[in-house]
């Protein structure tokens, strides 16, 4: 099986959690498995970065991991980067997945955002995917407005031939409204054979732990 991309339909779905979710089936499985996140933005302020996350759900701090800029912005990285007078190489960020793989490392790549947003002016999640051979797992919400994002992606996706693992609806509500109630059965109905799965909202401030959660869920993804 190829390696993984983690994208999202927009920023905030959770891509982290089901990516450290991933990492840890993987891990469960006995498989050497690690977590790059490329360009991190909007990292003033927060406890923890997406990057540290992986590197927990790895279980290993491998510097060839770590991003190849961390930006203060919440913004795309290469908006960002320009802000900053720095750049996102494509090169770079392929040589360093090159690199993992080299080192004998299943490798699980975190986008930015959502699967065009662009992590150098040219270059997206979308490139990054199809230049590497990686599959996709997809992460949006659970609720209103998922069809339509989901069904882009899909599309996007298919436009460039790069394999699909699965949606992941993640946070749903205990008590989920009409259109997280409905969204899993319209998702297959407009893209028939698309897998889908739902993850719960759990009200956890730590990442990791709702990961560790998520496990049994994401494991059919693998």
């Amino acid at each position: 099986m190829a390696d993984l991309l983690v994208t999202g339909t927009d920023t905030g779905v959770g891509k982290t959690m089901i990516a450290a979710a991933l990492i840890l089936a993987y891990r469960e499985r006995h498989e050497r498995v690690i977590g790059f996140k490329p360009a991190e933005t909007g990292v003033v302020g927060r406890e923890e970065s997406d990057s540290e996350i992986l590197a927990k759900a790895s279980g290993l701090d491998d510097p060839r991991a770590r991003p190849l800029l961390r930006l203060p912005e919440p913004l795309a990285p290469a908006v960002a980067a320009e802000r900053a007078r720095m750049v996102v190489a494509p090169a770079d960020v392929e040589r360093r997945v090159h690199d993992l793989r080299a080192a004998g490392f299943r490798v699980v790549v975190e986008g930015a955002g959502g699967l065009l947003s662009p992590l150098a002016f040219g270059y997206t999640s979308l490139d990054v995917a199809h230049r590497l051979g990686l599959d996709v797992v997809v992460v949006a919400r659970a609720g209103l407005g998922t069809l339509n994002h989901v069904c882009l992606t899909v599309d996007a996706l298919a436009a460039r031939g790069v394999r699909l693992r699965g949606v992941v609806l993640n946070g749903r509500s205990p008590q989920p409204d009409a259109a997280e109630e409905t969204n899993p059965d319209a998702l297959t109905r407009l893209r028939p054979g698309l897998p889908v799965l739902v993850v719960p909202r759990l009200e956890d401030t730590d990442t990791l732990l709702v990961a560790y959660s998520a496990v049994p869920l994401v494991v059919s993804l693998l």
